[in-house]
């Protein structure tokens, strides 16, 4: 694994590369725990309508599955939701002032999350909204797989 973060005044961008270098194939999934400051009250996030979801609340085994309706997803309580064949970029209003484009190649799913009172000391402080490979990516040996992300203000 090998990663590459290359930081500009008014973004952030990060490429993964995982190679296997076995001499049989292995498969994987991944996903960016990206945590962004945010008042969870204001914050929202626009770009996944249609997306079908994997609700893991109320129970993280056995996910409901669904289908997005909403043009702006909060944080009103308990979040942990994946979505399967989310867009190439979403928009992030941290409730703070700031609007966070997060644009991305091969990542083909989303995750938002956010404990609420579960972390009770901080999760009014942040929300975390991921780059995700939900389904196995399959590895034959000397093959790569190549994923990027960039989060930029505005």
């Amino acid at each position: 694994m090998k990663w590459q973060v290359t930081l500009h005044t008014k973004s952030l961008s990060t490429v993964l590369t995982i190679t296997n270098t076995d001499k049989k194939p292995f498969s994987f999934s991944t996903a960016l725990h990206t945590y962004f400051c945010a008042s969870v009250t204001g914050a929202s996030v626009k770009g996944l309508k249609g997306c079908k979801t994997l609700n893991k609340d109320p129970d993280p085994s056995n996910p409901l599955e669904g289908k997005e309706e909403r043009e702006a997803i909060t944080f009103p309580g308990f979040v942990d939701c994946i979505y399967l064949d989310a867009p190439k970029e979403l928009q992030l209003d941290n409730g703070l002032g700031d609007v966070i484009t997060i644009q991305n190649t091969n990542w083909s799913d989303a995750v938002l999350w956010n404990p609420h009172l579960k972390m009770e000391s901080c999760y009014r402080d942040f929300v975390c909204v991921e780059n995700a490979k939900i389904g196995k990516v399959q590895l034959e040996p000397e093959q790569s797989w190549v994923a990027e992300q960039q989060i930029a203000i505005s």
